[in-house]
C-alpha cells in the first residue's frame, strides 16, 4: 500500500512536470510566431495542435501496451474538460467573454467534435474512421481559413536567427520531454490500478483528460491575474480540433476498441447536452456571462458524477 501512495504522489509529479513541458513548447512556439510575424489563425491552430501533444504521446504509449481505449478516453474526455470546466472556469474569473455574431463555424465545430463519438458507437474506431477524423480536421481548418482569410498579413521584418534558433531548440527539448514522461505517467496508472476493476477508458476519460490539460487551465488562470477581460475561443478550439486529429492518426495507425456500455450512453448525453448548451450561450448576449459559467462548471460536476457512480454501481 505504501507503494502504491507513493506511485500516486510520482503519479501527481508526472502530470506536472507534463504540464510544465507542453508550457516550454507553447511559450516558445508563440515566441516564435510573434518574432517571424506569423499570422494569428495560423499560430492559433499550430498551438492548438502543440497543445494536443500530450495526448497524442500518452495515446501512442497507451497503444504499445495494449490499452488504446485509454488515449480515446483521454482525447474526448479533454474536448469535456476544455469547454465545460476551462471555458466554464475562465468565464467565472473574467466575468465575460465575448463571441462572435456568426455563429455557424462554431457549430460546424461542435459537429466535428461529436464525429468521433458516432464513428466509435459500433465498438471502436478503424483505419476508416480514423482517416475520416483526419478529412474532418483538415475541412474544419478549411472552413476556419476561409472565415480569417480577409485578415492582413503583416510583412516579415529582419530577425535574430540565434533567438529563433534558441526557442526552436526548447521546442524540441519540450516534445522529448513529453515523450519521455507520457510513456512513465501510461505504466505508473497501470501499476497503480493493478488489482482494481476501473477500465483504462474511464482512466482517460476522467483522470488524464485533465492532467493532460493543465496547459489550458493554466492559460486561463493566468488571464484571470493579469485582469484579462475577455478570453478568445481560439485557444480551446484549435485545442480540441487539435484532439480530434490526434484521435484520427492514432486510430488509423493502430484501431481502437471501445466498450459501448452505460458509460459510453452516459458520455454521448453528456457531450449533447454541453455541445447544445454551448451552442446557445455562444448565441446569447454575443458574450458567455459568469452565470453561464458556473453553468458550464455544473455540466462537468454532474458529469464526473455520473461517470463516478457508475463506476462504483457496476
Amino acid at each position: 500500500m505504501t507503494i502504491k501512495i507513493l506511485a500516486i504522489l510520482f503519479l501527481i509529479l508526472l502530470f506536472f512536470l507534463l504540464s510544465k513541458s507542453a508550457d516550454l513548447i507553447v511559450l516558445n512556439l508563440r515566441k516564435t510566431g510573434e518574432k517571424l510575424k506569423i499570422k494569428i489563425f495560423i499560430l492559433g491552430i499550430i498551438l492548438g495542435v502543440m497543445t494536443s501533444a500530450p495526448e497524442m504521446v500518452i495515446g501512442i504509449n497507451s497503444a504499445l501496451v495494449g490499452v488504446s481505449e485509454m488515449s480515446f478516453g483521454n482525447l474526448i474526455g479533454g474536448v469535456i474538460v476544455m469547454f465545460a470546466l476551462i471555458l466554464g472556469f475562465s468565464s467565472v474569473l473574467n466575468r465575460k467573454i465575448k463571441t462572435e455574431k456568426n455563429s455557424w463555424p462554431f457549430l460546424l465545430t461542435l459537429i466535428t467534435l461529436f464525429i468521433p463519438l458516432i464513428l466509435a458507437f459500433k465498438g471502436g474506431l478503424n483505419e476508416l474512421d480514423g482517416a475520416i477524423l483526419i478529412l474532418s480536421y483538415a475541412a474544419m481548418i478549411y472552413v476556419l481559413y476561409n472565415k480569417n482569410k480577409s485578415l492582413d498579413i503583416p510583412k516579415i521584418e529582419i530577425v535574430n536567427v540565434k533567438e529563433i534558433t534558441r526557442h526552436i531548440f526548447f521546442i524540441l527539448i519540450g516534445i522529448v520531454l513529453l515523450i519521455i514522461i507520457s510513456d512513465l505517467i501510461v505504466k505508473t496508472t497501470l501499476f497503480v490500478l493493478e488489482g482494481y476493476n476501473i477500465s483504462p477508458f474511464i482512466v482517460g476519460l476522467l483522470l488524464y483528460s485533465i492532467g493532460t490539460n493543465l496547459p489550458e487551465l493554466i492559460i486561463a488562470i493566468r488571464s484571470f491575474k493579469r485582469n484579462v477581460e475577455e478570453l478568445s475561443f481560439s485557444n480551446l478550439i484549435g485545442s480540441s480540433l487539435g484532439n480530434i486529429l490526434m484521435l484520427g492518426v492514432l486510430s488509423f495507425i493502430s484501431p481502437i476498441k471501445i466498450e459501448i456500455d452505460i458509460s459510453y450512453f452516459f458520455l454521448m448525453l453528456s457531450t449533447i447536452s454541453l455541445f447544445i448548451l454551448l451552442y446557445i450561450f455562444y448565441r446569447t448576449n454575443q458574450l458567455l456571462s459568469r452565470k453561464e459559467g458556473y453553468a458550464l462548471i455544473l455540466v462537468y460536476l454532474i458529469f464526473i458524477s455520473g461517470q463516478i457512480i457508475i463506476q462504483l454501481s457496476s
